[in-house]
């Protein structure tokens, strides 16, 4: 900067990034926002689960309205299964690089607060700072389990409340959805897990997930007995529903948490299978990406023509 001041110099810098800083609060508060308005549209919004930027940018391109950052996707991306092994940081980075990947709503699993009301609090402030959409928070103590597991233990619907209260006020923009999931259904049975999730939405939660239901009639009996918006997750359970069944039983938002990641799991078992096997693998076939195009998915075109505006000429 020749010519100027370190004193100027430095204003510049402050401004710089005062105004990315800007930039990042409304496009966060945006998002927000955009998960609303879809919701005030009514019908069903269907976000599938990703793990990381590259399923995120998948899901864009397919032209769903929403990604689902499951935890389950995210412990395995770190070689884990879905039990609590990953800590709050490393959620919340991983949710930063897949809110900066897609300019669509993120929904994220913030397990069970990771901790007590006061570690809720937290938890809801780092995730909305990532630019995500909305946080689900469930109902399980520690060490939490993924849901379709055996042996959930669960807090008491009163202290679950409380951090439900916590996490409403922790958040920076009312946008911010908070949407509060009940395990009670394999643990405590249909009834208690209705009384949780009524008692949930009294205290805050601007929806309710509903987690283990057996069949499509536990599905009709949870819309018929608890208020406001309903969430539910598909793909773990012994049936599927949908979308078009879901929507006329009153649901507003499904989840595929694991969908992508079983698919693409199996899909990459086999591939290695056949290339042990065979000692070659043929990547001209139709079920093979070809290198232009998980370019296009990752954006090269971008980053080429930013390349050519900035860094060139010198």
């Amino acid at each position: 900067m020749l010519g100027m001041s370190e004193d100027e110099i430095a204003r510049v810098r402050r401004d710089k990034v005062s105004n990315n800083a800007r930039c990042n609060n409304r496009k966060r508060h945006g998002m927000a926002a955009k998960l609303t308005e879809l919701l005030d549209r009514g019908g069903l919004i269907t976000a599938p689960g990703v793990g990381d930027a590259l399923t995120a940018r998948l899901v864009a391109r397919a032209g769903f309205p929403c990604v689902s950052m499951s935890g389950f996707q995210v412990a395995a991306t770190f070689g884990y299964p879905d039990i609590g092994l990953v800590t709050l940081n490393e959620m919340v980075d991983q949710a930063a690089r897949i809110c900066a990947a897609v300019d669509l709503p993120v929904i994220v699993d913030g397990d069970n607060g990771h901790g007590n009301a006061l570690n809720t609090m937290r938890t809801v402030r780092e995730f909305e700072r990532t630019g995500a959409a909305a946080i689900h928070l469930e109902d399980q103590s520690l060490p939490k389990k993924c849901g379709h597991m055996q042996g959930h233990k669960l807090i008491d619907a009163g202290e679950m409340c409380g951090k439900l209260r916590a996490a409403a006020d922790a958040r920076a923009s009312s946008d911010f959805l908070i949407i509060a999931r009940s395990d009670a259904i394999p643990n405590e049975g249909l009834e208690a897990a209705i009384e949780r999730g009524a008692r949930y939405r009294e205290a805050g939660a601007d929806a309710i997930m509903v987690m283990g239901p057996r069949s499509r009639d536990d599905l009709v009996r949870y819309r018929e007995a608890v208020q406001g918006p309903l969430v539910v997750t598909m793909g773990s359970w012994a049936f599927d529903v949908s979308s078009e069944e879901l929507l006329a039983l009153g649901y507003q938002l499904v989840l595929y948490p694991l969908t992508t990641m079983r698919r693409a799991t199996q899909a990459v078992s086999e591939c290695l299978d056949e290339l042990r096997d065979a000692g070659r693998y043929d990547h001209s076939r139709p079920d093979v990406m070809t290198l232009h195009e998980l370019n296009h998915v990752l954006g090269l075109e971008e980053f080429v023509k930013e390349e050519r505006q900035y860094a060139t000429g010198f």
